[in-house]
């Protein structure tokens, strides 16, 4: 990590700003209020941003660049139940969030070259981590320093998983996504049907057994963060509690109490 790469104080860069980003949360802990108002008007943003960019590839005559990829699907999802305040199922939501933001940080920290190699634009590089990061840095607001969530609502994470990977199929079989030019196949596809072990080794011949040993793992590997999300979080909620902070804060309107 960072030392085999030709950008790797990038990589430490962006492994410096991700842990600022969880000093501030935790700074923040005996704030609820001031979380959640920074966590709704990142969401705004997001929503904001992406409907506007998503709207000019289709005025641009770019009809097949769609959100199809784990983290562009999670910037509209997690807007949406931010902002329109979905109580009752935001939680899911906040996981992608948080999630979408880690694997992103992770992947550049492992290796900035390929970002840097990837890159369709200077511009283009910058955002995606300032979108990536903020997402990840809102999903953690709501979820260490303002929501409580129940286990009890775990089935919420199998449907919306299963709506994620679900919706990128329809786009990338029933619309001629592949067709764009210097097009991939998205990675969320990669990951349900094996291919991304292909990484490992482009020669690589993937049996049977291989699947179903790739399955074990990554359902394992998605029950711990399920676990470690709703750890955190009671974590995080009996501390409040243990503070004299509510044990769940959500705002219905607008009168925010900043207490800095």
């Amino acid at each position: 990590m960072f030392g085999n790469n030709q950008y790797w104080w990038l990589g430490l860069l962006m492994f410096l700003i991700f842990v600022g980003l969880n000093v501030i949360v935790f700074l923040l802990r005996k704030n609820p209020s001031l979380s959640y108002a920074v966590s709704y008007t990142i969401a705004l943003y997001l929503l904001i941003f992406k409907t506007v960019e998503y709207t000019v590839y289709q005025i641009m005559g770019d009809h097949l660049n769609l959100p199809v990829e784990f983290s562009t699907i999670s910037y509209f999802v997690f807007g949406i139940a931010v902002v329109f305040k979905l109580k009752k199922i935001d939680q899911f939501p906040v996981f992608t969030a948080i999630l979408a933001g880690m694997i992103y940080g992770l992947a550049f920290w492992v290796s900035p070259d390929s970002y840097i190699i990837d890159k369709t634009s200077t511009f283009g590089l910058v955002m995606a981590a300032i979108n990536h990061y903020s997402m990840y840095f809102a999903g953690m607001l709501m979820l260490a320093n303002c929501r409580k969530y129940s286990p009890k609502y775990v089935w919420q994470f199998a449907i919306g998983v299963g709506l994620f990977v679900g919706y990128s199929y329809l786009i990338y079989l029933c619309t001629p996504y592949m067709q764009r030019p210097n097009a991939k196949i998205p990675i969320i596809i990669q990951i349900t049907d094996c291919s991304i072990l292909n990484w490992l080794s482009k020669d690589l011949v993937i049996v049977p057994w291989m699947k179903a040993v790739y399955y074990v793992c990554c359902g394992f590997a998605l029950c711990t963060f399920f676990a470690c999300y709703y750890l955190l979080n009671r974590i995080c909620m009996k501390k409040r509690v243990k503070a004299g902070l509510p044990e769940e804060y959500y705002a219905k309107n607008w009168r925010l109490t900043y207490n800095i």
